[in-house]
């Protein structure tokens, strides 16, 4: 009988939460999408051109232009770092053996993880992209950014019970481009095109 009552409590609970999570779900999904759809489809005010090649920029141009983006990406990983450090610095968890500093610096860390898994999945992705996109659709390339940068705030800034808008922010969109990338690479063969062809 009791375990019946802590398991309806359990589920009680998870229930309370998904009611908690679930608009900022739907807000993110939202979000997200619009604004990589306004991206793709160029109706963002904002344009990527070089006035060298007339609205055209190669291979290199789009390498160095998503290495400095990936600068940005850099930061969130940077500063989560910077904080666990410091917080390491202030308390028990100086000594990572001694088991009272790593309650404190537990969620930290979590925040970091995550951070450092998005980080190597968007860097991955964004040079992936690099190559597959027109040049006017090029604006893809900071606003992956830019949602990258605001669902990592909104995640540590929302952790733990509230980081559902940052994470599937994050999560839609590296679904997004990975359809996107996956779609160009095998169904209408953008790179391979290039470079292999029918005799």
């Amino acid at each position: 009988m009791n375990v019946d009552t802590d398991e309806q409590r359990m589920q009680g609970e998870v229930n309370e939460l998904k009611k908690q999570v679930t608009p900022e779900i739907v807000v993110s999904v939202i979000f997200t999408s619009v604004l990589i759809l306004l991206s793709l489809y160029d109706y963002l005010p904002w344009k990527i051109a070089d006035n060298q090649h007339k609205n055209q920029l190669s291979f290199k141009r789009r390498y160095i232009f998503t290495l400095q983006l990936v600068f940005l990406d850099i930061l969130p990983l940077l500063i989560c770092i910077l904080i666990v450090f410091n917080r390491r610095r202030q308390t028990y968890a100086i000594n990572p053996m001694d088991p009272r500093g790593e309650e404190s610096v537990r969620a930290l860390k979590g925040i970091l993880q995550n951070t450092l898994e998005q980080f190597i999945v968007k860097v991955t992705l964004s040079f992936l992209l690099s190559i597959v996109l027109y040049s006017n659709e090029l604006m893809l390339l900071p606003t992956f950014t830019f949602l990258f940068l605001l669902g990592r705030l909104t995640f540590a800034l929302g952790y733990p019970v509230h980081r559902s808008f940052g994470m599937t922010m994050n999560f839609l969109s590296v679904i997004l481009v990975t359809c996107l990338i996956t779609y160009r690479l095998l169904l209408r063969p953008v790179l391979f095109s290039r470079y292999i062809y029918w005799k």
